[in-house]
């Protein structure tokens, strides 16, 4: 008698076969060589597996895609500064008329922070000497920024507001006038630029009373149009606030608005007034419309001694 598990599996072919068939599935799955060597799987599992190597090497991490894009926004571009090299095609500069110029920049800035300005003006003045790496340390200590190394193409401060600085500020020009060889020619011009302001006042103050005049009698006549007149906020150099409110025509000139300042701040005879918007001094013979200024914006009345 015998046990039934111990009988001879090949009185079952059908059994045999699939017990067979299964062990070689199982074969042809964990031998490769096998795999590559079967009738009816002529380099399919080649293909397959060369198929699964290019889609794992051909998609890149998110994680380093999102580590390019990351970039911090606090960063700001910069570069070291360097002097401004230029030549002057309008005008001759002398080392008097630019020192004038530089002085009355500093003095007449408005917008921005006035120790950034004040660090510019350091800074500048160092890189002039030839002291860059000073010059560089105070830029950086200021929190100033030069996108091209250029302080003549615009520099920025931790809150990104805008700095331009004129060419004549920066450096001076390579054609700059020799303070020896034309001296009298420097002589003569500022001479010559004495006298034409001191005609230009005596024809201003002749041309306020003649306007004053024509004020009063259209006051008196009850014919001043509003709309023709505009009010014009003035800072003055020698106090800090209040500002001055003046109000003129639109069709005066800058000397009219000289007079009234002059007048309204009770100014004694010993000072002259100049009137300077945007780091530029405005000519008292022409409107403050026809020389750039908006309607709201402030004005800087520059109290001067008179030289004796």
């Amino acid at each position: 008698m015998g046990c039934c598990l111990s009988r001879d599996p090949s009185g079952f072919p059908h059994a045999a076969h699939a017990d067979q068939g299964q062990h070689a599935e199982s074969f042809q799955g964990t031998n490769p060589a096998t795999e590559g060597a079967g009738p009816n799987t002529p380099g399919l599992s080649r293909s397959l597996s060369r198929s699964r190597s290019n889609a794992s090497t051909s998609r890149p991490p998110h994680s380093t895609r999102r580590r390019h894009q990351a970039v911090a926004l606090s960063e700001h571009y910069n570069q070291p500064i360097r002097l401004h090299v230029w030549r002057s095609k309008r005008r001759a500069w002398s080392k008097a008329q630019i020192d004038r110029e530089r002085q009355e920049f500093f003095d007449t800035r408005v917008t921005g922070r006035p120790e950034v300005w004040a660090a510019l003006k350091l800074a500048i003045s160092l890189m002039r000497s030839g002291d860059l790496p000073t010059a560089q340390s105070i830029i950086d200590a200021a929190g100033v920024t030069v996108p091209t190394g250029d302080l003549c193409d615009g520099c920025y401060d931790e809150n990104g507001a805008l700095y331009r600085l004129p060419q004549v500020i920066v450096s001076d020009p390579s054609n700059i006038v020799d303070a020896r060889g034309g001296e009298e020619d420097m002589r003569s011009g500022e001479a010559d630029d004495e006298v034409t302001n001191t005609k230009l006042a005596m024809d201003i103050d002749s041309d306020d009373e003649l306007e004053e005049d024509i004020e009063d009698k259209r006051e008196e006549k009850g014919k001043r149009n509003e709309r023709d007149m505009i009010k014009v906020c003035a800072r003055l150099s020698d106090r800090g606030s209040p500002d001055l409110t003046i109000e003129i025509g639109k069709d005066q000139s800058v000397g009219v608005l000289v007079r009234k300042i002059q007048s309204g701040a009770a100014l004694t005879g010993q000072h002259r007034l100049r009137i300077a918007y945007l780091g530029k001094i405005l000519k008292e013979n022409e409107t403050l419309l026809s020389q750039g200024w908006k309607e709201g914006h402030l004005v800087n009345a520059l109290v001067l001694q008179r030289s004796s």
